[in-house]
């Protein structure tokens, strides 16, 4: 038996697409902000801004942003880039991951395309950590073509504005958004309208408290009208964060403190953290010792705790408790001397924290 594909209870909409666009331009020829990457056409600094603005925000990427681009203007000067240099082109942004896939598509480009960003959609889908919604933004705003994006902002100005009762997590719901961004594109300045739809939903139409009154879309909003803005767009209930208590040693040594260079395949890996199981493990003080051996090939003694500190990682809410420690032999085994307000050690955020915490102790 074929099951029916359940239709969407989205309605045609109140406003022809022409006056959808035309208003939305009016307003961001007015209100867009002045943002270096919007100074530009370059496809390469584009596709490095829209990188770094995933799970970001834009005033943590914009000095980021004009330093990353500075150091590394083309796609070939980033693909022979080292970890280290990575690492620290990445520095303050998170998600260290990220970096990692746009120096894997630098290299595609240097290899195959010889060294210029495609201009073909097909192509730049096929680069390493380009996704749709990347590949619509760069494509519309360096190249013109006329391809809709897709965030968490697009879909909340969209699903309010068209009160859409649909999870848009759902394939229905998905269907929807796609066929109302499609549909409302502007095919004359496709990379503004997707530029002004991400800035209509970042600075208006936000998530709580969004400014009803300041929208141009608001004379036909369907969710404004029916008040259930605050409700859209409908999602599954997040789940319930993993809470995890881990610990850290802080070895001091000659040069600064023993850090372990986090492997791959682990969340961060290439930053420096200080010694412990990891960031996500959780473990009592009396199982520390074996625990961090098996991972930093070192046996290490826990002390006193020096500082506690509180870090969330996707779906996890962890404390970290960091203990003094001490070697129980002169074997360091993975382990090596860092210190820790070098700025060009790239340590994780979890680490830098515990540095702060102790600061502000010693120095009460």
């Amino acid at each position: 038996m074929t099951s029916k594909r359940r239709k969407s209870t989205l309605k045609p909409a109140l406003d022809t697409d022409t006056a959808f666009s035309q208003r939305l331009m009016h307003w961001f020829d007015r209100a867009r902000r002045d943002l270096p990457w919007r100074r530009t056409r370059d496809p390469w600094a584009i596709w490095v801004s829209e990188v770094m603005l995933q799970q970001t925000r834009v005033e943590a990427v914009r000095a980021a942003f004009e330093r990353f681009v500075a150091r590394y203007p083309t796609p070939e000067s980033f693909a022979n880039a080292s970890d280290d240099a990575l690492m620290l082109a990445w520095k303050g942004l998170g998600y260290y991951r990220r970096a990692r896939l746009l120096r894997d598509g630098a290299r595609v480009v240097v290899r195959d395309h010889r060294g210029a960003v495609p201009q073909d959609a097909d192509k730049l889908a096929e680069l390493p950590g380009v996704g749709a919604y990347t590949r619509a933004a760069v494509a519309s705003i360096a190249f013109d073509l006329r391809i809709a994006a897709v965030d968490g902002n697009v879909e909340r100005v969209l699903a309010r504005h068209l009160a859409l009762r649909d999870d848009v997590d759902a394939a229905v719901g998905k269907r929807a958004i796609r066929a109302a961004a499609d549909e409302r594109l502007d095919h004359d300045r496709p990379g503004d309208h997707n530029q002004a739809m991400m800035e209509l939903g970042a600075t208006v139409c936000t998530p709580q408290s969004p400014r009803c009154d300041q929208c141009p879309l608001a004379a036909d909003c369907r969710g404004l009208a029916q008040g259930i803005v605050m409700t859209l767009p409908r999602k599954k209930p997040p789940r319930a964060p993993t809470l995890v208590k881990a610990r850290v040693a802080v070895v001091r040594q000659a040069g600064g403190v023993l850090a372990l260079r986090i492997p791959d395949g682990e969340p961060n890996a290439g930053q420096w953290e200080l010694p412990g199981p990891g960031a996500l493990v959780s473990v009592e003080e009396n199982e520390f010792s074996a625990r961090t051996r098996s991972r930093c090939r070192a046996g290490i003694e826990v002390g006193p705790v020096l500082a506690e500190v509180r870090h969330a990682i996707t779906h996890h809410k962890i404390t970290v408790v960091a203990h003094a420690g001490a070697l129980r032999s002169r074997n360091a085994g993975s382990l090596r001397a860092q210190e820790p307000t070098d700025p060009d050690v790239p340590w994780t955020t979890i680490s830098r924290k515990v540095f702060a915490a102790m600061h502000e102790s010693e120095s009460d």
